[in-house]
């Protein structure tokens, strides 16, 4: 079954604000048998969207919509909606008694536009909204699903998990299996030479792709049939085989981002991290506490951005930062075993770099970095010369230093 996204709103055309809702909901569909065959960003105006829907529900046998039912007067998709489907708003008053009641929890007044959120297409069905104030709306045109939600994210989200995927996984005609295994420090094109008489057998309901991130490349493997097939025990079956191709570089068997590897890994082992960073700002630390339960492997971070905070707060020698600069061996082996003694962690991880734009010199260019990770017996340190902008050099660094504290871990270096 195919569906498409459309997300309403000029903040996404002109970058103001990231369109994270159709990654999401593609995730999602995609679990429950739905292929997202296209996914439209579209301004506010009433034309675009009529457009875009006469279009999509021609082809498709779900829209699903975001965006522009605030009660603003830049708000339009309904308005839209009336138009395409040849009704008019109408008040409904269970939407408004849920409305006033939101209202009332909060101790808050209603306003007139707020009461405007009441007015429903005609020819919809409401979705109760119980984070927020917009009802979600579903219409059935022809054979298409179409169905209507605000943009916020955890509203959407609200509104996805508690009605709309049951309403279409309803309608699937298909199962969607996938597994991803996750791999380090192995390019792509290695990883498909090594498969490539696996995916050569593979048959044509089983799908192979590569998505690579930094140093990092998932390998997800898709399956599509009925409910009977069997799917789960044949996509088990099949990464085995490639877990056994694959050897060492496969870091784990299910989609987790390198943070959360590193944390596993140290929660199942009853052990403990902490960072002392200088050019990825704390940006290590924000990764690993993204996870929950992260408080039970990491204890806590210092970022030293300056020489004299370097010297400060982990000792380490003014002469060498002077004899040697910042982004050197020297600095990040002594930042490392710093921040293990003063957190009294088993594992420490520390970073300094040039991110760029300026600051590089001949010897030392943007995109040097220099990190180091330890234990109590031994530091390991590694120079890496980056290619990417400020932000990517910095996500980048991260990433690598992660992964060089889980070979740490494992016993890999």
């Amino acid at each position: 079954m195919k569906a498409e996204i459309i997300t309403i709103g000029d903040e996404i055309l002109i970058g103001q604000i990231v369109d994270t809702n159709s990654a999401w909901m593609g995730k999602q569909l995609n679990r429950i048998g739905w292929e997202i065959s296209r996914i439209h960003t579209i301004p506010d105006t009433i034309e675009a969207i009529v457009d875009t829907l006469q279009q999509a529900s021609s082809r498709s046998a779900a829209v699903l919509i975001t965006g522009g039912l605030g009660p603003t007067k830049d708000d339009v998709t309904k308005d839209a909606l009336c138009r395409f489907f040849e009704c008019d708003l109408e008040f409904d008053q269970t939407s408004y008694d849920r409305i006033a009641e939101r209202f009332k929890a909060l101790n808050k007044p209603m306003k007139n536009a707020h009461r405007h959120q009441a007015m429903l297409p005609s020819k919809c069905t409401a979705i109760d909204n119980e984070y927020g104030t917009a009802p979600g709306m579903h219409f059935v045109h022809q054979s298409c699903d179409i169905i209507s939600m605000p943009g916020v994210p955890y509203e959407m989200k609200g509104l996805m998990t508690n009605v709309v995927l049951d309403v279409l996984k309803s309608r699937s005609q298909e199962s969607v299996y996938y597994q991803t295994l996750v791999t380090a420090n192995v390019p792509e094109s290695v990883l498909a030479e090594r498969l490539t008489n696996f995916e050569l057998k593979l048959p044509t309901h089983l799908k192979l792709a590569y998505l690579p991130h930094y140093n990092l490349v998932r390998l997800r493997l898709t399956a599509k049939g009925s409910q009977a097939d069997g799917l789960e025990a044949v996509v088990g079956d099949l990464i085995d085989e490639m877990k056994q191709i694959l050897g060492n570089v496969v870091i784990a068997d299910e989609d987790l981002p390198i943070a959360q590897i590193v944390g596993n890994l140290l929660k199942e082992r009853n052990e403990t991290v902490s960072f002392a960073e200088s050019c990825t700002g704390g940006y290590v630390a924000h990764l690993i506490t993204s996870n929950a339960g992260s408080s039970a492997y990491f204890p806590g971070s210092v970022v030293t951005y300056s020489y004299d905070n370097k010297t400060e707060v982990l000792g380490v020698d003014s002469e060498i930062l002077w004899q040697d600069g910042a982004v050197s061996e020297a600095v990040v082996t002594k930042m490392a075993r710093s921040i293990r003694i003063k957190n009294k962690t088993n594992y420490a991880l520390a970073l300094s770099g040039i991110a760029g734009p300026d600051g590089g010199t001949e010897e030392k260019p943007v995109g040097t970095v220099w990190m180091a990770v330890c234990n109590a017996e031994r530091v390991v340190t590694k120079c890496y010369q980056l290619k990417g902008n400020r932000i990517q050099n910095i996500e980048r660094s991260a990433h690598l230093g992660l992964e060089l504290l889980r070979k740490l871990i494992v016993g890999l270096i």
